[in-house]
Formats: C-alpha cells, structure tokens, sequence
C-alpha cells in the first residue's frame, strides 16, 4: 500500500495510538529524557492512525517515518523517529532538522480522523446578538488579544471576511472558498470542524473590533490553545 510521497507503507503496531510532547532536545540522536528542554509548542499531540492514515499537518506515516505538509505548495517532509522503552514507558523520538521532539505514549486506541482530536459541543440554542450583525473584514491574526494594535498591518490573511446573518446563519470568505455556518450569541459555530469558537466586540480608538478564536488543525489535533482572528465592521 502507497501512501504520501509514493512510499510503501511498512505497519508498525507500537507507534500506533496517542502520544504526549514532554520537550526537546538538540540533536538528531539523542535518547535522553532527562534535561529536556520546555515544550516547544509546535507540537503537543501526535496521533498515529491505522494503515498511516493522514489527518491535519500529517500526510500519513511508516514505520520509522512521519511525513508532514505545512500547507499551500509547501513539499511533503520526511522525518524519522524512534522508540524506545525507558523504566516501563515508552517514548518517541521525532527527529526534526536540527532537534528531536521527545513524546510519551499516553494511549494505544486506534483512532480515525472522525474521533481524534478537541471538539466542541455546537448543539447550542441560537440567542440573536445585534451587535455582531452584519459584515466584517480581517484585519489581523495574533497569538492574544493583546497583542493586537490598530497599527500593525497583515498580509495575506487566509480567512478574509464573515458576513453574520440575522437568523443564525454566517458566511465565511477564504482566499479560495465559502464555508456556510452558524452563530449564537457568544460563539461562531464551525460546522465542518465541529468547534464552538468564543467572540468579543471590543472598541479601540473609536472602531469596534470583533476578536473570534481561531480553532483550526492546531487546537483541534496539536492539543494548542487557540489564537485569535480580528476584524473590523465593514462600512
């Protein structure tokens, strides 16, 4: 069996399941777990899925190998890990450039794309909120909501517009698609990604700002917190 890059996919049943980010290390040869550096945040969760299923930022595995696409025209990645068994645990060793990412293995359920990950419950009552009606355009994308600033100016914003409609409904514009989903007073509800994404309308200087979390691939599947998405009202 094929899978990303045209490699053959090799099983290997130990890797298989979830596996938690407990820090890093310089180096690509390292078997330490000890002194580790803090966490790095780029990657808190790995899941290995059956047949290396792909899901988010992971085109799929064999064994010995992770291959990874961080998106657009980006190549597909090869990097190698390693296992080890160390006072009754086990460990993977991610060998990234010019570092490995140390992970313990919390689990060994076979996931699927459909039940891994953070989800939300979206099955909220819709409450109408007349503040947030109408059409709004990004603006920004940052870590907090403090660290926006009305100066600073972002290029190339993946999502670029909401249009909040009246009766629950909203519209999402992407640089190159729609996606049709719901709102409720205090949460934009994701439909595809089954995420119920908290807002705030916040005036600065005389504008309003809408700040809504971003819950894509890194909170759903990198176990992250979310950032945060700005808009201002269009006129």
């Amino acid at each position: 069996m094929k899978i990303a890059n045209g490699m053959e996919f090799v099983n290997d049943d130990r890797v298989i399941g979830k596996w938690e980010n407990i820090g890093w290390i310089s180096g690509i040869n390292s078997f330490s777990v000890t002194d580790l550096n803090d966490k790095s945040g780029e990657y808190n969760i790995l899941y290995f899925l059956p047949n290396g299923e792909p899901y988010w930022i992971f085109e799929g595995w064999t064994k010995g190998v992770i291959l990874i696409n961080y998106g657009g025209d980006d190549p597909i990645l090869s990097y190698r890990y390693d296992l080890r068994d160390i006072d009754g645990k086990q460990y993977l060793f991610f060998r990234l450039d010019d570092k490995t990412e140390v992970f313990v293995k919390a689990d060994s359920e076979h996931y699927t794309k459909a039940t891994l990950g953070n989800h939300d419950n979206i099955d909220l009552p819709f409450v109408s909120d007349k503040k947030l009606i109408g059409a709004w355009d990004s603006v920004a994308f940052v870590s907090e909501t403090e660290d926006f600033s009305p100066e600073n100016k972002y290029d190339d914003l993946f999502l670029k517009s909401m249009k909040i409609l009246p009766d629950g409904d909203l519209i999402q514009t992407y640089m190159d698609s729609e996606w049709h989903d719901k709102w409720t007073k205090g949460y934009i509800l994701n439909l595809h990604r089954t995420t119920a994404a908290k807002y705030q309308i916040t005036e600065i200087n005389g504008t309003e700002y809408l700040f809504m979390e971003w819950k894509m691939g890194n909170y759903i599947y990198g176990g992250m917190k979310p950032d945060y998405y700005v808009f201002k009202r269009k006129i």
